[in-house]
Parts: C-alpha cells; sequence; structure tokens
C-alpha cells in the first residue's frame, strides 16, 4: 500500500493547522471600516504576515524536499499556495475571527500589548514556534507512520473477512491494500 501521497497531504495539512472548522463557511459579515482597520492592525502589529510566509514557505520547500519530483512544478504549487493560505489571500477571514473574539477595546489592548518590547518579541516568537510546530509534527508523523500502515493494513483485513461473499458490507467499503 503506497501512503506517501496521502502522508504528505496529512503533514501539509497538520502543518499549517488545518481542522475540521476550517471546512465550516466562512463568516459573510461585512466589515466596517473602523473594526477592518482596528483587526487588520492587530494582524500585522503582531507579526502574522511573517508567519503565513514562514508557513507557506516551509511547506512549499517539505513538500517539495519529500517529492523532488515536483521540483519543476515549484512555481505552479507556490502560486497555488498564495492563492489559499497566503496572508493575503486570508486577511479579511482573518479579521472577521478576531472581531468575532474580540470586542474593539480588546483589539485597541492587544495592539497596545504588541507595539511593547515584549510584544514585539512574542510576534517574532510566534513566527519561529510555528515553524518548530511544523517540524516537530513532520517528525513525529514520520515516526508513527509505521505503526498507523499496520493498523491500517490490520483494520482493512478484518473488514474484509467480515464480509461474506453476498453480503452487503456493515460499513463503508475500504479497499484493499492491492487495489490502487
Amino acid at each position: 500500500m503506497k501512503f506517501r501521497p496521502l502522508f504528505s497531504i496529512v503533514a501539509l495539512g497538520a502543518a499549517l493547522g488545518w481542522s475540521a472548522a476550517a471546512a465550516d463557511e466562512p463568516s459573510t459579515r461585512v466589515l466596517r471600516p473602523e473594526e477592518r482597520m482596528l483587526a487588520c492592525t492587530l494582524l500585522e502589529v503582531a507579526g502574522t504576515p511573517r508567519t503565513m510566509e514562514l508557513t507557506l514557505q516551509n511547506s512549499l520547500d517539505a513538500q517539495l524536499q519529500s517529492n523532488p519530483q515536483l521540483l519543476p512544478f515549484r512555481h505552479v504549487f507556490e502560486s497555488y499556495l498564495r492563492r489559499t493560505i497566503s496572508y493575503e489571500a486570508q486577511k479579511e477571514e482573518l479579521a472577521r475571527t478576531y472581531l468575532e473574539l474580540y470586542t474593539l477595546d480588546e483589539i485597541r489592548e492587544l495592539i497596545r500589548f504588541y507595539q511593547t518590547p515584549i510584544g514585539r518579541k512574542k510576534a517574532a516568537a510566534d513566527a519561529k514556534i510555528s515553524v518548530a510546530l511544523a517540524e516537530v509534527t513532520r517528525r513525529k508523523m514520520a515516526e508513527n507512520l509505521p505503526q498507523f500502515q499496520q493498523q491500517l493494513q490490520q483494520e482493512m483485513q478484518k473488514q474484509q473477512l467480515l464480509q461474506q461473499p453476498g453480503q452487503a458490507p456493515a460499513g463503508p467499503v475500504i479497499p484493499s491494500p492491492e487495489q490502487p
């Protein structure tokens, strides 16, 4: 059974912090100019553009290192990531999220915090922490991949044994390891 593409996609998703909530419909709330300005200012002073750019570049590099045959298509992958996970692509939705989580007064306080020396240090550290988290996630997934593959294969074999000829399967049909 070949898990490399699945693992790459899962690792990329984990590295980017995808979750089930990512599938939810984005808020369509129209931001008032003051709200948008404050939320975007908070994103900027908190170092969000830098963190997201580092995440994008690290994700791109990791994908291409694990799949060197895709190197000639780097520009296609980068273009895709810029359209989907870059700061510019997500800024409006991030601003809406901040406005759902914080009041305008709280956003002003956070902006003041990020303008202090410790706030600037935290913003700079967040980017490094994000990169470290992505690397730890990638490494942990790689370390545990053989065990996962074995467990998945065992479960697939169990499902096949439980299915008797002529009977409809009790649950979803999982392809055998020999099938593509």
